[in-house]
């Protein structure tokens, strides 16, 4: 099966991270539906310029949930996730 869809996620100190990491390979993500949880998709749509990001709820409101249903439910393929264990 291959990936259509990718869910964007990153914790407080690592969303420039994410960002940087997506810039530098937006030719692979250009055919893509993307995901995102609030800010997260916030910033990635300021800088990658893509009025497409499908932003979800904030992670502590509620987005992480919303990732995990479409998961379950087959609407996202796969989760990238850049984690900070704080």
């Amino acid at each position: 099966m291959a990936v259509k869809s990718v869910a964007l996620v990153a914790h407080d100190n690592k969303k420039k991270e994410l960002v940087d990491w997506v810039a530098e390979n937006r030719t692979r993500f250009a055919p893509l539906k993307l995901y995102a949880t609030g800010t997260t998709g916030r910033l990635l749509r300021d800088n990658l310029e893509r009025d497409d990001i499908h932003c979800l709820l904030s992670g502590p409101l509620g987005g992480d949930q919303q990732i995990g249903a479409k998961i379950a439910e087959g609407e996202i393929d796969l989760l990238v996730f850049f984690w900070d264990p704080l």
